[in-house]
């Protein structure tokens, strides 16, 4: 008898103990509890190219901006860290492929069926324009007066896919970051720089070094976090984490403090 009753009881602990295993696996398979792989156990790390306020900028060696302040409230709700390493823009996507050095890109990135070809965007988290940016006294009078002119242009960006589609004529002239086309504008190394309208109302707006904005190009451009193909689960996860910021009334917050201005969806 005591021999039955042990092993009666060793069958009920092993079936316990299968019942509890399949009820884990029930939990991580479903809704916000999915699992998803980042290159460091408990951290998101994002790609940026930090030079690109007010979305993401370096106070010292510290990241600041609206995508740092909005990915970070995304990893607050996930349970996760959120790091930002800095990297030019037109390397963003090709190191993201690449796998082991990001999880995320977060840098004021259009999303562009070309580019979603490449990799996966999450839901849009930004409405965004170009600008034209000459200096002061400048009247703009149309594309045509840009014809043979030296414009300056972010590698890589919809603005400078803007000025090949629109001004064909024109010379443009490549920098590695918006600040840089900015600074060669001032020195009058070039005639015009295209930018996101956002990033020159910032850069633009405590010292505007003898520059202005003379032109809102409108071109309906929306902004998402980009994420490895390879990673479905992040995306699902940056997704539902995006939408809880927006219901709580943080992502409102983060918007009026970063571009000056209440948020209407």
């Amino acid at each position: 008898m005591g021999k039955t009753r042990k092993f009666l009881a060793l069958l009920v602990v092993a079936a316990l103990v299968l019942s509890m295993g399949a009820l884990v696996g029930c939990a991580k398979s479903g809704g916000s509890t999915a699992e998803f792989s980042t290159v460091e156990d408990g951290k998101i790390i994002a790609g940026s190219d930090t030079a690109f306020p007010p979305f993401e900028s370096m106070n010292g060696d510290v990241a600041e901006g609206f995508d740092v302040d909005l990915l970070t409230a995304m990893g607050d709700e996930l349970g996760y860290d959120v790091e930002f390493k800095t990297e030019i823009f037109d390397t963003l996507i090709p190191t993201l492929k690449a796998g082991g050095k990001f999880d995320v890109i977060a840098s004021g990135m259009t999303i562009k069926p070309e580019r979603a070809l490449e990799i996966d965007f999450t839901d849009p988290y930004y409405n965004s324009n170009q600008s034209l940016v000459m200096k002061m006294g400048t009247t703009y009078t149309g594309t045509d007066q840009l014809s043979g002119k030296k414009i300056g242009v972010q590698s890589g960006t919809t603005g400078e896919a803007w000025a090949n589609e629109n001004v064909p004529d024109a010379t443009l002239v490549p920098f590695k970051n918006a600040t840089d086309a900015f600074a060669a504008l001032q020195a009058g190394n070039v005639d015009a720089v295209v930018n996101d309208l956002p990033v020159s109302a910032e850069l633009l707006k405590d010292d505007p070094r003898g520059m202005e904005i003379v032109a809102e190009i409108p071109t309906g451009e929306q902004y998402g976090f980009g994420v490895s193909k390879d990673n479905p689960e992040l995306l699902k996860a940056l997704n539902e984490a995006l939408q809880k910021v927006k219901d709580s009334g943080k992502y409102a917050e983060i918007y009026e403090k970063w571009i000056g201005i209440p948020w209407t969806e």
